[in-house]
């Protein structure tokens, strides 16, 4: 899923966005650099773009995706 938007994102943003990338692959055991990270990165910055800015708004829209792929990962 891929959302249009004309908003930039700024180092500000970037800094923010891998804060929280970071942050949920720690808690769902998600191995950097892997495809489930960088799924999660690319909905990340979809959400973020579709106008969600807060960091438990953000997790919370990315639980039913970490759940299933730290469950597909842990096997």
């Amino acid at each position: 899923m891929s959302f249009a938007s004309n908003d930039i994102i700024d180092s500000k943003d970037l800094t923010f966005l891998q804060a929280v990338l970071a942050e949920v692959c720690l808690e769902r055991e998600i191995a950097p650099g892997s495809e489930a990270e960088k799924a999660v990165a690319d909905q990340l910055i979809n959400w973020f773009l579709f106008g969600i800015r807060e960091k438990q708004e953000l997790k919370s829209m990315l639980d039913p995706m970490t759940d299933a792929g730290s469950a597909a990962t842990a096997g």
